[in-house]
Parts: C-alpha cells; structure tokens; sequence
C-alpha cells in the first residue's frame, strides 16, 4: 500500500510512537512518504520527510512552483480553486499543493486534526484517493483551538477517523466526526524495545520513588502534583519525586517547589532523550499523571501514552480520572485514580499507594505490564489500522 502521512509537528521527539508506526508500516513493506507542517529545532528522523513552506518563507520559488502545477495539473488546481473559499485560502492551499508530489496514493493518513484542517482541500484535489484521521485528542491551551464549523466538515470528509480511547472516539463524534466511520484504535508499541531488568527493585532503603513526565504545561497539572508531595511529607518519612520534560511552566514550578520547600526532595531533570528515558524508568516506583481541565481549551488527557510506557517498565501508575486515562489501565490501578485538579484527593492515593510494601508493588508492576502486552502490540494495532485502511482504500 502506498501511504502519504501527515504532521502537524514532525520530528517530534516527545512522540517516539509515530517512529514505531512509521517503522512498522515500512517493515510490512508498505511504501510511505512524510509530509509536515512544523518542524521542533534539532529534532532528528530515520525517515526522510518533506517540509511545507509557507509562501512568506519562499515567496519567488513557491510562486514557480504553483505556476509550474498550473501548468502541468490543470484539472487538480481548479477543484482545489472551486472548493476553497476566499483568495488568501485558495493561494494558500494551491501553494501547498504544489509542494506535494504529482502522483497520488492509496491513502492520505492526518495525524492530528489540525493538520486534517490544513490538507482536507485533497479530498477535492484527489477525490479518488482514501483520506484517514488519527485524532490525538483536542488542541492544547495557548494553540488555536478549532471551532466545531471548521472541525465537522474537516472530519465529515475523512473515509475513516481512528482514536486511541473510547473517550477521545466520543469527543471527535462530537466535533463532527461521523460516528460510523470512527474506530478505536490505540497507539501501540514495539515491545521488544521495553524490557524492565532482571533485578528490577522496589522501594530501596524504604524510599520511594515518584516520577512525574511530560511537557511542563497548565494542563499537565504538575502544580497539584508538587503541592500533593507537599502534604505528603507528613505521611511518608522518606520519598524523592524527579519532574522530566521542559516547557513554558518549568521556571514557575520551579519557584514553586522552592516555595514548598521541596529542594531536598524534588529534581527537575529536563528533556530526556527517548531510549535514555526507557530505561530511566525502571529506576522509579510510580509515575504520578495530574493532567487537568484548563478552561479556554478543548484538550484533555486521551490514551497518555507515558503511562503504558511507565508499565511496560514495571513503574505502577497514580493518575488523574480525566478522559481516556481510566480505560488506559489495569482494573488493579483504578484505586489509584483521583478527580483531577484535587490536591486532597491526590495526596490520599499516594498515602494509600505508601501502604504498599516492595512484594505489593511488584505484583501489581507485573499485572500492569501484562495490561499493556496484551492490548498495546504495534504488530496487532497496525495490523487493525491497515486492515481500515485496505477497507477504504478498496
């Protein structure tokens, strides 16, 4: 099969689980060409991929390049011209078109619905080609959020909507994706890369071991999470907590654990590389997931894929009960969950987690990561996507 992919952001290095459906597809053999929107500086791919340029960034070479398309696919630019509306849109989706090649695939694949909105003009340019979205879940707070007159019919043309959770499939249905053709389907993973070792311990020195991951950002909640250890200090005599990723809210937490007095026990290590961070994991004994409503956005927490990531290692997990994080784990973690936003509440799962000795914790460790053998195989997952593809492509 012959399958042109999609970005908004791409490379993306805090997503490692479009590399492992990238390098699935092409181990089946199927032919794949990369296009994306935006690129993260210093960000690296095994892939080749082309970049879409805006006219304001080559205006001259943009310009021979549409007139060059013009020229040679008449047919393809005046559907794209007739479909949009107003000039600014019609030139500048003319003007990415002309960056993408001539020939057409069997399926155009969207990753994220608002790359869906900027390349939906090829379900007129290439009426005959397959158009599938994987929607990840809303737009996070401080990018434009996209109103339901420009989601719906964006997702009204796609021959097949994936999502990874039942939450986040009852979301796009209600930003206009019909619901007949969505399905649900989950990121997977190459298992074979996530192996907890041997001598996997638990609690050394009766001291625990908290992790929080992810982008620091308001709706990661890491706030709530720092002012839970606060209070749990005078609940568990001895316990670390390190804060890994970087991001617009980093200096304030900063300044918060500070305030909280949390130097002695707190560590905010950065960006860590993906296979660095894999094996990170497995030196802590839980992952804490505050995720949170923040009002202005649309964004909630869908699959959080940290979390199977944090299982496969044998790391159990306290998460936030928000959108698709409770049917993300085992029956075994749901006493663990907590109403987002509550400091009260997340300090008592970590006090009742405490209770837990080393032997607990490795029964439910491995409970968890069978959870995530057994539901989460990239080779399975794929082989779900492809066959909905090879559906509609038919």
């Amino acid at each position: 099969m012959r399958i042109d992919v999609f970005f908004d952001v791409y490379p993306h290095p805090a997503k490692p689980y479009f590399e492992a459906q990238l390098s699935e597809w092409r181990r089946q053999g199927h032919v794949l060409r990369l296009f994306s929107l935006g690129q993260i500086p210093g960000a690296s791919s095994q892939f080749d991929f082309t970049f879409i340029d805006t006219l304001r960034q080559r205006p001259l070479q943009l310009a021979r390049k549409v007139a060059m398309r013009i020229l040679t696919q008449p047919s393809r630019c005046r559907r794209i011209w007739r479909a949009e509306r107003g000039l600014a849109s019609k030139v500048k989706r003319l003007v990415t078109d002309a960056q993408l090649p001539t020939d057409t695939p069997d399926v155009f694949f969207m990753h994220n619905l608002a790359t869906a909105v900027h390349f939906s003009y090829l379900r007129h340019a290439a009426p005959h080609t397959r158009l599938a979205i994987y929607y990840h879940g809303g737009e996070i707070p401080g990018v434009r959020q996209i109103p339901l007159e420009v989601s719906a019919p964006t997702l009204g043309r796609a021959d097949v909507i994936f999502s990874n959770t039942e939450a986040s499939v009852n979301e796009v249905i209600g930003r206009g994706a019909p619901r007949e053709r969505t399905a649900r389907i989950p990121v997977g993973f190459p298992l074979e890369r996530f192996v907890p070792p041997a001598d996997r311990t638990y609690l050394p020195d009766q001291r625990w071991r908290f992790v929080c991951l992810g982008r620091m950002a308001p709706e990661k909640g890491f706030d709530v999470a720092l002012r839970a250890f606060a209070a749990l200090r005078a609940h568990i005599p001895s316990f670390e907590v390190a804060f890994i990723g970087g991001g617009p809210q980093l200096q304030r937490l900063q300044g918060l654990s500070h305030e909280l007095a949390l130097d002695d026990i707190v560590r905010f290590l950065g960006h860590i590389a993906f296979p660095e961070l894999i094996t990170l994991l497995a030196h802590f004994d839980a992952l804490v997931i505050a995720s949170l409503p923040v009002a202005g956005s649309n964004w909630t927490e869908t699959q959080a894929t940290v979390m199977q990531e944090a299982m496969l290692m044998r790391t159990v997990v306290v998460a936030a009960d928000i959108g698709g994080v409770r049917e993300s784990l085992p029956a075994a973690l749901h006493p663990y969950l907590y109403p987002p936003g509550s400091v009260t509440e997340l300090t008592d799962r970590l006090i009742s987690l405490a209770s837990c000795n080393g032997e607990t914790l490795r029964q439910l460790s491995a409970i968890a990561r069978e959870f995530v053998l057994t539901h989460y195989d990239i080779r399975t997952i794929n082989e779900r996507l492809l066959y909905h593809l090879g559906s509609v492509a038919t």
